[in-house]
């Protein structure tokens, strides 16, 4: 069927259907600037549309029948004007598709209007060709002045003539549109984000003016108006903003958001954010509150569907692997007893979110590593990593960050402000007022979590299907109504398995000392019993295992393939200098130990050298005091070593004797005798070793 209207592509040309019936067609070339109606028989059309000689296309002008001329326009009164002369007689169809009758209803539209034959004309060959419309007939405005070509002024600029400003002015030329571009892109689009000030005064000294300025010569130069409009029509807002702001900064803080993060999700436990930020608090120490330990850590892991806190962090530890490790094993965790560890007393249906997710999405340097392996392959938890710089993917827990730090504003004496430290005369070091710890702290960082877990409605939750409109818009009964009517998406494995994955393995050596890992050694009673320690153990020489950075006391020994498997190992007596210890306090021992080792080595070293030395030059005193003999001589040496021997050992005794014995001309200090008697002297001369042998 050829409906009136359609438009269709006959080899080279296009054409409009007019009009039709079960016997011919009547159609126009709506390209021709002189086309007329021409009839062609239907059964012709059908075997040039079966041949695909005739295809059915898009109407290329329908954007102008669908468009009304303003109000009062120039155009609506042309068009008021064509259709009053031409309705009457496009509504008699087919009469107006035959010339002879054609010739007679154009006489009447003639009469009616007042315009002439070739106008009439016009307007029915616009109406016919541009979508047989009302609004086909309004004037064609969009196509004067050239729109979208840029004007070429060589002499004269464009523009009234100036009134009260000096000068003509100049044209915007070629080469000084050249000089905008330049002057442009290498002040306004960069990141230095220079003032538009700055750009044009740039554009006057390249542009030539002699310095130094003065106001006669900025006479005949480009205006700033001009600069400005040049600049506001060649380049769009979105190119400025991309080009000033970065793509990395636009991405980020300027490109669309038209989605939202709950939409994503179906059910609780289904996605987990996880984030980390610096605490705009600085903390004291709890050994001695007078030494300030800077400002906490916090890692929060969030519940998209709920808004809910599923595990958090607060430490001194950077952001990293590790702490986010940390917050990843308290979303497993028993809320009650973690809450019990700082005075805070809860019950279950307080903070009943725990539980491993089926989706995590991270920060890309906290989530690479074997713990994201384990997570995935065996907890079945699929980690989606952030791309850099677009803290933007991760909404919710970027909010819960400014939530709970305006919270806690009010409560703390050192808090962060913008105003930097010591710029005024009087300005105040907020760093010097702080009298939170970091268990203080973290209290209450749980009482602020409590309270938003319980008692915070999320005003911009946007509701999914088929959560009922009457549910208060609060994470604890978003939770429990997900869990109750959207199952199967939690994960609840044993809480010690997840931490000891989530833990950093490495290899240790096997020794006959036990287990060797960082200078310390493990053992535990399954090794022993396999004879790992035994002086002739075959079996291999390392074995994986996990350790806990937070204590040395104990590792877990991963000897099988299986990350179910695992056998605690304890730290034995020979390492018992570093047990109650963290690894990192170990590894700084372990640093000063070699460090201490190192100068040790230097200082065993030059000693050695100058023993060397010293050795040498007895060597050579011996040998210059040293008698050169002849052969004969060398002979009657050798026969008498035992009698040498012995004589050299009588004179050294000799000499020891001599040594030990008092001499008799020394004075002797007075000694009067209590009773009177006169003491007896007392010789304390060594016997003499010849008159002792005489006796035996």
């Amino acid at each position: 069927m050829f409906m009136p209207n359609d438009v269709y592509l006959w080899d080279e040309k296009r054409i409009r259907i007019l009009w039709s019936n079960s016997q011919a067609v009547f159609w126009i070339d709506i390209d021709d600037p002189k086309a007329l109606p021409q009839v062609e028989s239907k059964v012709q059309f059908e075997h040039l549309l079966a041949s695909t000689d005739l295809k059915l296309i898009d109407d290329p002008y329908e954007k102008i029948s669908m468009t009304p001329p303003k109000p009062e326009s120039k155009s609506e009164k042309i068009q008021e004007r064509a259709w009053a002369a031409i309705k009457d007689a496009v509504y008699s169809e087919p009469e107006i598709y035959n010339r002879k009758n054609r010739g007679k209803l154009l006489e009447e539209a003639m009469l009616i209007s007042g315009a002439t034959k070739q106008t009439v004309y016009r307007w029915l060959r616009q109406y016919w060709q541009f979508g047989k419309c009302k609004n086909t007939l309004g004037g064609r405005y969009e196509n004067s002045g050239a729109p979208g070509k840029a004007r070429t002024f060589k002499d004269k600029r464009s523009g009234a003539p100036r009134t009260r400003a000096l000068g003509e002015g100049i044209p915007v030329t070629n080469e000084i549109k050249a000089l905008f571009r330049v002057c442009i892109e290498k002040c306004l689009l960069n990141q230095d984000q220079y003032e538009f000030e700055y750009a044009y005064n740039q554009l006057l000294i390249a542009y030539g003016i002699k310095l130094p300025c003065t106001p006669k010569k900025l006479i005949n130069v480009p205006t700033e108006r001009q600069f400005r409009y040049f600049y506001k029509r060649e380049y769009t807002p979105l190119e400025v903003t991309k080009k000033r702001e970065g793509e990395i900064n636009y991405l980020k803080d300027f490109s669309p958001s038209l989605g939202t993060s709950t939409a994503e999700v179906p059910g609780p436990g289904y996605l987990y954010q996880i984030d980390a930020t610096i605490a705009d608090v600085y903390l004291v120490s709890e050994e001695d509150r007078s030494e300030i330990i800077g400002r906490p850590t916090l890692y929060f892991v969030v519940d998209v569907f709920s808004r809910g806190i599923a595990g958090m962090y607060i430490g001194l530890e950077n952001a990293s692997w590790v702490s986010a490790m940390e917050s990843l094993g308290n979303t497993m965790a028993d809320k009650v007893a973690y809450c019990a560890e700082f005075g805070i007393e809860i019950t279950e249906e307080m903070w009943p979110i725990h539980g491993l997710p089926e989706n995590i999405i991270g920060d890309k340097g906290e989530m690479l590593g074997r713990h994201v392996e384990v997570l995935s392959e065996s907890f079945h938890v699929e980690i989606q990593n952030t791309p850099a710089y677009r803290a933007d993917w991760k909404g919710v827990v970027e909010r819960y960050f400014r939530t709970v730090q305006a919270s806690m504003k009010p409560f703390v004496e050192s808090y962060v402000t913008k105003k930097p430290i010591g710029k005024k005369r009087h300005g105040k070091d907020y760093r010097l007022d702080g009298t939170l710890t970091l268990k203080e702290f973290t209290k209450m960082m749980i009482k602020i979590v409590l309270h938003y877990l319980n008692d915070h409605e999320i005003r911009t939750y946007d509701i999914d299907s088929g959560v009922p409109l009457d549910l208060p818009r609060i994470p604890v009964e978003l939770w429990n109504w997900g869990i109750q009517n959207r199952t199967g998406l939690l994960r609840r494995p044993n809480p010690e398995l997840v931490k000891v994955n989530l833990l950093p393995h490495t290899k240790a050596t096997i020794t006959e000392h036990g287990l060797k890992l960082f200078g310390c050694y493990y053992s535990c009673s399954q090794a022993l019993e396999w004879g790992w320690f035994e002086g002739n153990y075959r079996g291999p020489k390392t074995v994986t295992v996990a350790y806990d950075l937070y204590s040395t006391n104990q590792i877990y020994l991963r000897h099988t393939d299986s990350y179910s498997d695992f056998i605690p190992a304890q730290l034995t007596s020979r390492s018992r200098a570093y047990a109650n210890i963290t690894v990192w306090e170990l590894w700084r021992a372990q640093d000063i130990r070699l460090d201490v080792a190192a100068t040790s080595k230097l200082r065993k070293r030059s000693g050695a050298v100058n023993l060397t030395n010293e050795l040498d030059k007895i060597k050579e005193e011996s040998k210059q005091k040293q008698p050169s003999y002849t052969q004969k001589q060398k002979s009657q040496r050798r026969k008498g070593i035992t009698e040498n021997k012995r004589n050299e050992r009588q004179r050294e005794r000799n000499k020891k004797t001599a040594e030990r014995t008092p001499n008799p001309q020394e004075s002797s200090a007075t000694v009067t005798p209590i009773h009177g008697a006169q003491p007896q002297k007392k010789s304390f001369k060594l016997p003499n070793l010849k008159n002792l042998l005489k006796e035996d």
